[in-house]
């Protein structure tokens, strides 16, 4: 939803310039994709850390601080590949990287408590792959006109959790400590809710394609 509201604003307007300006001919958008990984799993592995060695705090702000950038430069990446030649590849790429952080960053969570954190979490990470498969599974159904409408390479309709929301309730499970159960529990839920949503939405379009 909220990337769905960003694209309304000027944001991507600004994302755009950013990139043309620092970024265009300089590095392409897949080692952009590369980057934001290396960076994202840094933060996995700091949460990891900070759960093993005394200085809990520091590394825990170091994660979110590489979190952000990871996020950051996953938004650029995508505007790069737009002024260029988007590939699948790409877009293939980006989704394995993205899904990639997201787990490890989960199973770190997990790692700080693993007796209170293990069912939330295994219901968490069963959600991205029920939800992944909905996407995966839809894109591939729909025919490739409909790529227009998202103007990537892999057919994409905006859902309930998209990226943004789900690098908000990572950084909420990162830096606030004694609420991950409840997030992670939310987060979960709202995982699962929009796989569901998607494969109402792939009924949808689906009957409508059948009774053409």
């Amino acid at each position: 939803m909220i990337d769905k509201w960003l694209s309304k604003t000027k944001f991507n307007l600004f994302l755009e310039k950013m990139v043309r300006k620092l970024l265009l001919d300089k590095i392409s958008a897949n080692k952009m994709t590369i980057l934001a990984l290396v960076i994202g799993l840094l933060s996995a592995l700091s949460i990891f850390l900070s759960r093993i060695l005394i200085y809990e705090i520091p590394f825990i702000v170091f994660a979110a601080i590489l979190m952000f950038i990871s996020f950051f430069f996953d938004a650029l990446d995508g505007t790069l590949a737009r002024l260029k030649q988007p590939t699948v590849f790409g877009g293939i790429l980006d989704i394995f990287c993205d899904r990639t952080v997201e787990v490890f960053i989960i199973i770190s969570i997990i790692s700080t408590k693993p007796l209170e954190l293990m069912w939330p979490g295994i219901f968490s990470l069963g959600s991205i792959v029920l939800c992944i498969t909905m996407f995966l599974l839809v894109g591939s159904a729909i025919e490739v006109e409909s790529l227009e409408e998202t103007k990537k390479v892999i057919y994409y309709r905006h859902g309930l959790m998209e990226r943004s929301e789900t690098f908000f309730f990572l950084f909420l499970m990162t830096v606030v400590i004694p609420f991950r159960t409840i997030l992670l529990w939310i987060f979960s839920i709202l995982v699962l809710i929009t796989a569901l949503l998607r494969l109402k939405d792939a009924f949808r379009i689906l009957d409508v394609d059948e009774k053409n």
